[in-house]
């Protein structure tokens, strides 16, 4: 009887649809769904959190990189990181954020920078764009910090 119970359990736990992983910032959640996989998980470093997710093929991927923002506005922050990723176009305002486009290694990126309070945030969509930002949409949120994510 316990050898059939056991054997039950096992069954059940194997017909159990995968539960996406699930992390946890100060900043953001991201409930992970299958078919994405988190490259670097949330790490922080010097009051900076970054994290990695990339889709299972390796045609898209998603940065996030949080931090204070010293009393800098957010134009200046996207321009300084339109400079450090030498985007061809100076950043453009879109509802309170910014955006802009570059290139590394020969895959398109958008890069989306916010800020709320004292905080900042860029979003770096790289290689499908349109799967990243579902990504994004669907699987990233935050109670605290709502204006940080791209829109």
């Amino acid at each position: 009887m316990l050898k059939k119970f056991v054997a039950f359990v096992f069954v059940m736990l194997l017909a159990m649809p995968a539960l996406a992983e699930e992390l946890n910032t100060k900043y953001f959640t991201v409930s992970v769904p299958e078919g994405w996989k988190v490259i670097m998980p949330p790490t922080e470093k010097q009051g900076t959190t970054s994290a990695i997710f990339a889709n299972s093929a390796g045609d898209a991927s998603v940065t996030f990189v949080i931090g204070p923002n010293s009393g800098a506005d957010t134009k200046t922050i996207a321009d300084m990181f339109a400079k450090q990723f030498k985007s061809t176009k100076p950043p453009v305002e879109k509802g309170g954020q910014y955006t802009f486009t570059f290139a590394q290694q020969d895959i398109t990126s958008q890069a989306w920078v916010a800020s709320q309070g004292d905080v900042f945030m860029i979003t770096v969509m790289a290689g499908d764009r349109k799967s990243a930002a579902a990504f994004v949409k669907k699987h990233v949120k935050s109670a605290d910090y709502p204006a940080l994510l791209p829109k």
